[in-house]
């Protein structure tokens, strides 16, 4: 037996791990491709949501027993959306898990989570116009459109992931939400 000892990290060093799986339907049921894995530094806007009511009707030995923090209760914001629907727009089962990083330990989950095949891909981020009333009014403008390279881990090589590339869209009128980019980090 390893013996670890438990550390909680530096407060800048605590994220949350978003795990995008990716599940291809097949004719001969559903499985899991590979997936998508990234990180959000935790802070007092990006944090996990009060679980009141749960903390009110449970003791802590049910809450170690249980899945805590609840799923629902991790940050997801409009950076995330847009991330997770690129890939669901060609995967539309995928799944997206959440987890913590906040002690020593935890790092070593995202190691085990990358000890897989990778498979190198892209997301390509563009403007959405669909909603825009008047065309006119974008003539001659610019537009922020990052590509953003990404793994995908995968316990085997598949064809359905090689040469694969995502698009994420935003709205026109929500460019800012770009520069949420920088905060995340893809393993």
């Amino acid at each position: 037996m390893e013996e670890k000892t438990l550390k909680w990290l530096d407060i800048a060093d605590l994220k949350i791990l978003k795990q995008i799986i990716i599940i291809s339907d097949r004719q001969n049921g559903e499985y899991e491709l590979g997936q998508v894995i990234y990180t959000r530094p935790l802070t007092t806007e990006y944090n996990l949501k009060k679980q009141e009511e749960e903390d009110k009707t449970t003791t802590p030995i049910e809450r170690l027993l249980q899945e805590y923090p609840r799923q629902k209760n991790y940050p997801n914001d409009r950076i995330d959306e847009i991330i997770f629907d690129s890939i669901r727009k060609t995967f539309p089962k995928s799944i997206l898990r959440h987890d913590t990083i906040f002690f020593n330990v935890d790092e070593e989950k995202i190691s085990l989570l990358k000890n897989k095949n990778v498979v190198k891909s892209a997301i390509y981020f563009s403007p959405e116009f669909s909603g825009i009333v008047n065309v006119f009014n974008y003539v001659g403008k610019t537009f922020k459109a990052p590509r953003i390279g990404i793994n995908i881990y995968s316990y085997f090589k598949s064809d359905l992931l090689e040469g694969r590339i995502f698009y994420a869209n935003y709205g026109v009128t929500e460019e800012t939400v770009l520069e949420k980019l920088n905060t995340v980090t893809f393993e």
